[in-house]
């Protein structure tokens, strides 16, 4: 994974919703190219936001058991531009699920207003198939390191 554009997890109620931050610096290399003298976070890397911390939620909740995959994007919304220098809350809730997939409504704000919504449907697939044990266990390291100071509500 190049991009990881959640910095931490505020929030998760298993198998329900989960509230996450990220904080956009001038650093983000993709602020050269998107735009030279008016840097904008791409629309892509909005819904990639939403997309990990949706693929959090579905593994965190099913105890690392299943691999969550990003199968569809729908009704993708930009409202505003999200410049440097900001933080964003990233809120995903599982509107419904069962086995092999979930319904996900993704939304991320911005100081107070809301930049980007989506529904994303979320596959679940057999963890062992597409995380090789070292990669599982950075994967988890990650989680671990978003949770830290979390509310968890199981």
């Amino acid at each position: 994974m190049r991009y990881l554009l959640i910095d931490s997890i505020k929030k998760i109620v298993y198998n329900k919703e989960l509230t996450a931050v990220k904080c956009i610096g001038m650093t983000e290399d993709y602020f050269s190219e998107h735009f030279p003298g008016y840097p904008v976070m791409p629309g892509a890397l909005q819904i990639e936001a939403a997309a990990q911390a949706a693929t959090a939620l579905v593994e965190i909740s099913r105890g690392y058991s299943q691999k969550a995959i990003l199968l569809m994007v729908e009704k993708a919304k930009f409202r505003k531009i999200i410049r440097p220098g900001v933080s964003l809350n990233v809120h995903v809730e599982i509107k419904s699920q069962n086995n092999s997939s979930a319904l996900i409504e993704g939304s991320i704000n911005c100081e107070g207003e809301r930049v980007m919504d989506c529904s994303m449907i979320m596959g679940a697939g057999d963890v062992n198939i597409f995380y090789p044990v070292k990669t599982r266990f950075m994967i988890e390291s990650i989680y671990d390191q978003w949770l830290l100071n979390a509310e968890i509500i199981k």
